[in-house]
């Protein structure tokens, strides 16, 4: 009987060698299983703009992270101000090798710049904008820099209650932002309402 007394023993340490290789087994499936898995993109680079003083130009930090150049920065500030999105998304595009999620993200953001040395350039190639600073700009003062035309168009729209018509056509004669635009409509005078 000396044989039958080392069967438990045997049985269990066969039990244990069956035990083990189906957990590695199942550690090796999960393994594989978690690598297969789709993983987050990876994070895009991004270069930060250089901190400049305040003297500095408003297009200097954008141009050196983005490799835009003056001329190019001036045409989307053209095309934003014209309203023409789709082109100033392309140029941008083109210009500094972004996607066109972020190229649509920056240009929906895009202010026109008013400190940068070719604003006066794109203000006479555009007949439609006057140079207006939204700090020291009052209704009489807008009036008076606007073309007869288009103060007298701003004049029946605002008389005629189309507030947001005159605030549109303001806009895109001034190149001022929306809240400005909409402050001066109005307190925009009544009285020049032909």
């Amino acid at each position: 009987m000396d044989g039958w007394d080392s069967l438990p023993w045997l049985f269990l340490g066969f039990l244990l060698f069956i035990v083990g290789i189906i957990v590695g087994g199942i550690w090796i499936i999960v393994i594989a299983v978690r690598n297969t898995r789709p993983q987050p993109p990876a994070p895009q680079a991004f270069i930060a703009a250089p901190t400049t003083s305040r003297s500095a130009p408003a297009y200097s930090s954008l141009a050196a992270a983005s490799g835009l150049t003056p001329a190019v920065i001036a045409e989307i500030d053209r095309l934003v101000a014209a309203g023409q999105k789709i082109h100033a998304i392309k140029l941008y595009r083109d210009h500094s090798g972004t996607g066109l999620k972020e190229a649509k993200d920056r240009i929906d953001h895009w202010s026109v710049s008013t400190t940068a040395p070719h604003t006066a350039a794109v203000s006479n190639t555009t007949a439609t904008h006057s140079s207006i600073t939204p700090t020291a700009a009052t209704p009489s003062s807008v009036r008076a820099q606007l073309p007869a035309s288009a103060a007298s168009d701003i004049d029946r729209l605002v008389a005629g209650g189309a507030k947001i018509a005159a605030i549109k056509a303001l806009r895109e004669h001034t190149g001022l932002g929306l809240k400005e635009s909409k402050d001066l409509i109005e307190a925009w005078p009544h009285s020049h309402a032909s």
